[in-house]
């Protein structure tokens, strides 16, 4: 266990690479069909890979080098250690940068002109400015409690848990907090508050339903076993589980606005389902839920090959 915790950077390295190649082949099509927007394609392309891993790779640096002993001295910012001080240093740094980037260097009507990079909600520039100041006060949020000695950071082998009074005082409304925000989060960079703009449910749906299902929406938001799916001759109903219903409120999509086609993952075989008045809010279904939906509402969508 200690050698996975130790190595551990290596997996997020690894899933860094595996999103940005997946969120590549979803823009390839893009790209087909508007040339001129392969360069500034490739360069966010880059870019990410770049950015995104230098934490990870600089966390492996330090426990290959001996600064550090696993990952989670890097949640124990408070202990001092100069080389997790500098790499929180370097976090606080690509912050400033990316902030730069969004709101001086143009870095946001760039995003606006390239939809589909990786959890990067389709929006106009002046909202993805808002967007990326949420991800700052959140990312500040969380690096203050860890500097304070939050009580969910872990301590050492053999080691009680630091007590503190205040922050367990506080911890309840900081999670009651971040579950709101990570709540409008998602569901501004799935699609769920587009969908909910056009679709939002009008009345009790009352037709073939489909418990604690899972899907992927927008391309990179995954709800695990949290979703009801439903089907009637009308149209398409989705919601979450009520304890997961903060920024999701119910959705009832007419069949006359889905488009259907095979979708490439890793594992299964999926089909994607695409709408009409939210073009940005993909919904990736498993082939037979998919199906399943499809043949409970007597649907005539017809489900395209993949391009």
């Amino acid at each position: 266990m200690d050698l996975l915790f130790r190595h551990f950077w290596v997996a997020f390295v690894v899933v860094t690479v595996v999103n940005g190649r997946a969120w590549w082949s979803r823009v390839e099509s893009r790209i087909r069909s508007q040339p001129d927007l392969e360069p500034g394609y490739r360069r966010l392309y880059r870019g990410y890979l770049l950015w995104t891993n230098m934490p990870w790779v600089l966390m492996g640096l330090g426990i290959l080098s001996g600064q550090t002993e696993s990952i989670f001295d890097f949640l124990r910012p408070s202990e001092g250690n100069p080389f997790v001080l500098a790499w929180w240093g370097f976090m606080a740094g690509l912050l400033c940068l990316g902030t730069y980037w969004v709101f001086v260097a143009g870095g946001a009507e760039t995003l606006e002109r390239h939809p589909g990079v990786y959890m990067v909600p389709q929006w106009p520039a002046s909202k993805l400015r808002v967007f990326w100041l949420g991800l700052v006060i959140w990312n500040v949020a969380i690096a203050t409690l860890l500097f304070l000695g939050f009580p969910g950071a872990p301590g050492k082998p053999g080691e009680s848990p630091p007590q503190n009074s205040l922050l367990w005082a506080l911890f309840p409304f900081a999670f009651v907090g971040m579950w709101l925000l990570v709540s409008f989060l998602l569901s501004a960079m799935g699609g769920w508050r587009a969908l909910a703009q056009q679709y939002a449910a009008q009345s009790a749906f009352s037709g073939t339903r489909f418990r604690f299902r899972s899907a992927q929406l927008g391309g990179y938001v995954n709800y695990g076993s949290c979703l009801t799916l439903g089907a009637t001759p009308h149209g398409l109903y989705l919601a979450v589980l009520p304890f997961f219903r903060m920024a999701h409120p119910p959705l009832f999509i007419p069949w006359n606005d889905i488009t259907a086609h095979e979708a490439r993952s890793w594992f299964f075989a999926a089909i994607e389902f695409e709408f009409a008045r939210a073009p940005g809010a993909s919904l990736r279904l498993s082939r037979g839920l998919a199906q399943a939906l499809l043949d409970a509402s007597g649907s005539h969508v017809l489900v395209q090959p993949a391009a």
